[in-house]
């Protein structure tokens, strides 16, 4: 059986450690912002550990690309700079807790899927020529049907009398 100081020295142990856990967990989440810059430097975007975007940088490049094909790299490039915050985050479960425990077990469950990377020759992004290319083999839409007509028992009387048809 332990002595009231063994008892006591043990539990202020498990403070400290404690207390260095959440010290060394609070600085790697302080310094768990990402950023990603696109392939060409035209567009660089930065978040918050947490994923939140803190920064958007655009370049006089990047304002004369077409408004479709700069909102997709926008957002392709705000979804590596995420994913590198998630997997700072993670790290620095990591480095706390260690790989095999609970916490580090559930934050990597949830980090974005990684980007697939580029092939050389391909399109940066394909998105939009996909669509266009769909778009113009798409079958035209069905004709519209014209309204129908109201019958001729529908009328707009507005007067005073029943509605109801004498019978």
């Amino acid at each position: 059986m332990k002595t009231p100081e063994e008892w006591m020295r043990d539990f202020e142990a498990k403070i400290a450690d404690a207390q260095a856990k959440a010290a060394a967990v609070q600085e790697g989440l302080a310094q768990a912002s990402g950023s990603a810059s696109s392939n060409d430097g035209t567009i660089t975007v930065s978040v918050a550990p947490n994923g939140a975007l803190t920064g958007l940088e655009l370049t006089a490049d990047a304002m004369r690309k077409q408004h479709g094909q700069l909102s997709a790299e926008i957002l392709e490039i705000a979804r590596k700079a995420q994913r590198g915050a998630a997997v700072k985050v993670a790290e620095t479960f990591a480095a706390v807790e260690g790989e095999g425990s609970e916490t580090y077990r559930v934050i990597t469950e949830y980090l974005p899927p990684p980007e697939e990377e580029d092939k050389p020759g391909a399109p940066a992004y394909a998105f939009n020529e996909e669509y266009e290319e769909r778009a113009a083999t798409a079958p035209p839409p069905p004709a519209r049907r014209p309204a129908p007509r109201p019958s001729s028992d529908e009328d707009d009387d507005f007067s005073d009398g029943s509605i109801f048809k004498n019978r």
